[in-house]
């Protein structure tokens, strides 16, 4: 059982034949849901995410795993960084499920998420416009565009190796990120500023000092990695201890 909060009927770039719309499934469990952005990402994303987020702030609506799902194959640049920002303020984590995908400007409001899981496909080219008139400042107009997209990446504290990755693939190609990529540019995982918040409020919790906490977090990772090793029968798999925090 589903319901959906919103849906549009105009979209300012290619990916034709869809319509965006936040779709809600239900759990099983009382008022929980499971919310998936479908179809390319367009300004209603942005409302409905908006009426999602005073759902959640008022208690009416508990979103299962604090996180929403994306299958989309692109949308409105502008939109999805709109998108991509909400969804960071209201601390909600994305992720991409398996057989799904996410390409184009959805990998912009992806990246959103304060923690973010890949098991489907990411997307990326570079922005283009949808339109082929030419006028005076049209070159000046991309390079705007660049600077944006820049400064989000930037914002939402990715490397910028991202962004010279996404400028590299032309706007009829598509690259599908490896998941040594998706690890490498913070897209599958969670990033550095946002894992020191979240270590700095696990220290807090436990009464350490942050050196403490990391030498205990180095620890277990430490263990689970043998674990996890000790576990495989295959040679392929490349284990490493982890190395105790520099003071």
């Amino acid at each position: 059982m589903f319901t959906r909060l919103l849906v549009v009927i105009a979209l300012a770039l290619p990916c034709t034949g869809l319509r965006a719309e936040l779709v809600f499934h239900d759990t099983g469990t009382p008022n929980e849901v499971r919310a998936v952005f479908s179809g390319d990402i367009s300004h209603a994303d942005v409302a409905s995410a908006k009426e999602l987020g005073d759902l959640l702030k008022s208690g009416k609506r508990k979103l299962a795993g604090n996180a929403v799902g994306f299958a989309s194959n692109g949308g409105d640049f502008g939109a999805s960084l709109q998108l991509g920002r909400l969804l960071r303020e209201l601390g909600l984590s994305a992720v991409v499920a398996k057989n799904e995908q996410c390409m184009s400007a959805c990998v912009f409001a992806f990246m959103g998420g304060e923690r973010r899981v890949v098991e489907g496909r990411l997307g990326v080219h570079r922005p283009w416009y949808p339109v082929a008139q030419d006028f005076p400042d049209r070159q000046v107009r991309f390079r705007s565009l660049q600077k944006t997209l820049r400064a989000y990446i930037d914002e939402m504290d990715f490397p910028d190796s991202l962004y010279e990755a996404v400028m590299a693939v032309p706007p009829e190609s598509m690259h599908f990120l490896a998941p040594a990529e998706l690890k490498r540019f913070y897209l599958d995982g969670i990033s550095p500023s946002s894992e020191d918040l979240a270590d700095a409020a696990a220290a807090r919790r436990l009464g350490l000092t942050m050196f403490q906490y990391l030498q205990q977090k180095a620890k277990t990772n430490t263990a689970a990695s043998a674990s996890s090793c000790s576990g495989s029968a295959s040679p392929n798999v490349a284990c490493s201890a982890a190395v105790e925090p520099a003071r």
